[in-house]
């Protein structure tokens, strides 16, 4: 109660002082979006902010949205662009921004894992995790570049989820039909902007397996 009111007094003071104080000067200033898509450091551990109180999608830290619920963590929260590859002669690939939002949800008391993707309130694809039906785990290294991938089937369509470490840094999703890649999407490189990494979350033993990905390009 004492630092509340130590607070509360500073902040007075400096509105009397300036005519506001400088947190709320900060919260007016919006992220924006980082679509350089070159890979940059990230060894910064990342935390997954608490979400609001509610089962229906919210905002978290007002930054990024999310599917997850109330009773479940986020492993995962990012907006996702669509990768064009060679849009010309002199560009390798450029990002072009959706309204989709991927999040991979762990329930609190580790009954579930599920897969979410779509618009905020509209989910177009959404897997779960079970026992008789895990999903798979797998690391590899790519250069200097750390990868680790989630992944799963639905049908003949393969979907994996890449989360970039080391000299990495975002998620990409990779959907393949059969042994064709028809799919790739990527979070952008920012933390928190972009994408939201939860670090220190375990996966459900009973729902996560480690082994080898179905399709080679992905070994």
């Amino acid at each position: 109660m004492r630092i509340k009111f130590l607070a509360s007094f500073y902040s007075f003071f400096l509105f009397a002082l300036f005519g506001c104080d400088d947190q709320s000067m900060a919260m007016q200033d919006s992220p924006q979006l980082n679509s350089n898509a070159s890979n940059l450091p990230s060894d910064l551990k990342v935390n997954t902010p608490p979400a609001a109180q509610t089962n229906e999608p919210a905002l978290v830290v007002g930054m990024l949205a999310t599917h997850c619920k109330s009773n479940e963590a986020a492993y995962i929260n990012a907006k996702m662009h669509k990768v064009v590859r060679n849009p010309d002669e002199s560009t390798a690939y450029k990002l072009e921004p959706t309204d989709k939002v991927l999040s991979i949800c762990v329930a609190k008391d580790d009954s579930s894992l599920s897969y979410r993707f779509g618009r905020v309130n509209d989910i177009g694809l959404e897997k779960e995790a079970t026992p008789d039906a895990p999903f798979g785990s797998y690391y590899r290294q790519v250069g200097r570049i750390g990868e680790s991938i989630l992944f799963f089937s639905n049908g003949e369509y393969h979907y994996y989820i890449i989360n970039s470490g080391g000299m990495g840094s975002g998620v990409t999703v990779n959907v393949y039909k059969n042994d064709t890649l028809i799919t790739e999407l990527f979070s952008g490189n920012d933390p928190y902007d972009d994408f939201v990494i939860a670090t220190d979350l375990n996966f459900p033993k009973k729902l996560v397996i480690e082994k080898q990905p179905f399709n080679k390009q992905m070994q």
